[in-house]
């Protein structure tokens, strides 16, 4: 075994079998690399667990204040929020944003992945970007390929790296993990002092951290409640309006009563209402809604959409601000709490003026507390 003292660049060059420079790219990513070069040395990195000291890194490597966003569906409200959150606080400290929207799950419309995820990895550190951001992709489903595991696990050795969701052992980097629950607890219990006992759960992708997330709090809420737990009233199948239509559908092919449930988004929610109207029904009225995650134009749909407000924005500055201080090696964690609001329009059937219910804030959609 090698002293550590005895593990340098040229000795990584050999038993790679290429040149002292192509090591030297590959750490620094100021030039591109051959897919299969790149490999070998990082094999040879991995065998000695080998990082050049900082003041060397920072010698060599060229600040290019550009932040690298990787995300799989820039056409998802969420991402497409998340993302102009990014950037406009990404721009207010100097730093210009590289988009990567991969197509991970591109099957939702219809298009195949044509590239894995390390492709956009690879891709951020021939880029020179400064640091990355990873929301959502396969980092989202509950059981990560190995793969994609080993692919992170480089990136984060080579380059600074935030990643929105839950933490995967032994890869480093900084994960942000947001999602709680907290909004579904919240919307069960609202509809439940309005006197609903069956509440059903729409949308939502199976696999997906976040929907089993959403889906354990349903549970944990209804037992608490003292309410049956009916795996009958869950038709779970993505996080768009298609699929918000087809997963309401089965429900109602299914003759359970209900007389609410909670949608995964607003998107599912405005599929599940077009549905409702096609087999006659109609919101409020017969069937209450609140969407567990709000998107801008909540408080202009038909019915005006009661949700829950994640505050995305919260969550952009975090991830920002993480990463700018990874850049520049602050270890001082961002210290704010996110914490979801339940917003009371027309859907769920209640016309209430601002107040406060279980310690969530409520806000009308006829008072001028909202601007329409």
């Amino acid at each position: 075994m090698r002293n550590k003292e005895e593990i340098n660049i040229s000795l990584i060059a050999k038993e790679s079998g290429v040149s002292i420079a192509t090591v030297s790219r590959v750490l620094n990513g100021n030039v591109p690399v051959s897919r299969e070069k790149r490999q070998r040395v990082e094999e040879i990195i991995e065998k000695y667990n080998f990082t050049p000291n900082s003041l060397a890194r920072s010698l060599i490597r060229k600040e290019t204040k550009t932040l690298g966003v990787i995300l799989p569906d820039i056409s998802n409200p969420y991402f497409a929020s998340m993302f102009l959150e990014i950037e406009r606080i990404a721009l207010a400290e100097g730093y210009s944003v590289f988009l990567c929207n991969t197509l991970y799950g591109g099957s939702s419309h219809g298009i195949p992945n044509t590239r894995k995820e390390a492709y956009f990895f690879d891709l951020m550190i021939d880029k020179q970007a400064d640091g990355v951001l990873i929301i959502g992709g396969q980092v989202d489903m509950i059981n990560v390929e190995e793969e994609y595991r080993q692919a992170l696990k480089n990136l984060c050795k080579r380059l600074p790296v935030v990643i929105v969701g839950k933490e995967i052992p032994d890869v480093g980097g900084i994960f942000i993990q947001n999602e709680t629950g907290f909004g579904v607890t919240s919307a069960v219990k609202y509809l439940h002092r309005l006197g609903h006992e069956k509440i059903a759960f729409v949308g939502g992708q199976p696999g997906v951290t976040i929907t089993k997330i959403r889906l354990d709090a349903y549970e944990k809420v209804l037992n608490d409640l003292g309410l049956d737990f009916d795996e009958n009233l869950i038709s779970l199948s993505d996080y768009y309006v298609d699929a918000g239509y087809s997963a309401m559908e089965r429900l109602l092919d299914l003759e359970e009563a209900f007389t609410a449930f909670i949608s995964m988004n607003d998107s599912v929610a405005l599929g599940a209402i077009r549905c409702l109207g096609d087999h006659g029904y109609s919101v409020p009225q017969d069937k209450a809604v609140i969407s567990c995650d709000q998107f801008a134009g909540a408080a202009y749909q038909m019915p005006r959409l009661t949700g829950i407000n994640q505050h995305h924005e919260v969550l952009a500055s975090i991830v920002v601000h993480s990463l700018i201080n990874a850049i520049n090696d602050i270890k001082e964690p961002i210290s704010r709490v996110i914490t979801p609001e339940l917003i009371i329009r027309e859907s769920c059937g209640t016309a209430l003026a601002s107040s406060t219910h279980f310690g969530i804030s409520a806000i009308d959609s006829h008072t001028n507390t909202e601007k329409r």
